[in-house]
């Protein structure tokens, strides 16, 4: 006979919650049916019941870290979701370019949730190539609420054949250098990128690496769909904020901005691909 495992009431799971808040790692904007189901994973990893848990908890920080860890999700490769990128360098990067060229500034791009950095320096590539193009730099910010993935981006290292299966061979061949068992980003594209520990629905706009909170495009993908909907709504008012007139949000694919949020379809760009710009300036 399979034994249960452990249960969870919600009165448990919003006091290891307080306990995470408290140690700085605050969950509480996420889905609850989410948080639930990834403690009960915790919880049997280490075969304590909620209350020996939340007794372990509150004295242990690096346990404290190990759970908020776990409770986030930090699921990314390089270029997913290829036909988006695709969409994104023909259609709207140009465009972005174009107007960045013509008030003599960087084009600026912001990464949300970038977890171990892949699609960060997936995005980094296509800007150094097609800002060879069009001959404008391009700048990327990248952030994570996470600081241990945020030191494993910044790292740029990666397994080789996570490297293989997703990264075009010519970008491969200019973007990556041998490095033990695997590959390492290029030093000249991983200074391109500035990683930055960042909550979203935290205190600040954007990070403070950001200096100024406008961006041109900005990539939020599948961050939103681990919130709950009036978390969602906030998030949507601060992605709104920071996007420049003209510029692009980009979503994850099973995510789409609520009715009101300022956001419609990107012109001339499929639905499916989840890039949308703002109706209005902000």
């Amino acid at each position: 006979m399979v034994s249960a495992g452990p249960s969870l009431t919600p009165e448990q799971l919003r006091a290891l919650l307080a306990v995470l808040a408290r140690g700085g790692h605050d969950l509480r904007d996420y889905r609850v049916e989410t948080l639930r189901r990834r403690t009960l994973d915790r919880l049997q990893e280490v075969a304590l019941g909620p209350a020996d848990y939340l007794a372990r908890l509150a004295d242990d920080e690096a346990e404290q870290r190990r759970l908020a860890a776990h409770l986030l999700v930090h699921t990314t490769r390089f270029f997913r979701d290829p036909a988006t990128f695709a969409a994104l360098g023909r259609r709207v990067l140009p465009e972005l370019f174009l107007r960045a060229r013509e008030r003599r500034a960087p084009l600026r791009a912001w990464v949300v949730g970038a977890s171990t950095g892949e699609e960060a320096y997936s995005l980094a590539m296509l800007l150094a190539e097609q800002g060879r193009t069009h001959r404008h730099p391009a700048s990327v910010l990248a952030s994570d609420r996470v600081a241990q993935v945020v030191e494993q981006a910044r790292l740029g290292t990666y397994p080789r054949a996570a490297v293989v299966a997703a990264v075009p061979a010519e970008l491969r061949a200019r973007y990556f250098v041998p490095r033990g068992d695997g590959l390492q980003v290029v030093q000249a594209l991983r200074e391109a990128v500035t990683f930055a520990v960042h909550d979203l629905l935290g205190l600040e706009l954007a990070p403070r690496e950001a200096l100024l909170a406008e961006f041109d495009l900005v990539l939020c993908r599948n961050v939103l769909i681990y919130l709950d909907a009036r978390s969602q709504v906030r998030a949507f008012e601060r992605l709104r904020a920071v996007l420049s007139a003209g510029g692009a949000l980009l979503l994850g694919s099973s995510e789409e901005p609520h009715a009101g949020s300022g956001f419609t379809p990107y012109r001339g760009v499929d639905e499916a691909h989840r890039l949308y710009g703002a109706t209005e300036a902000a």
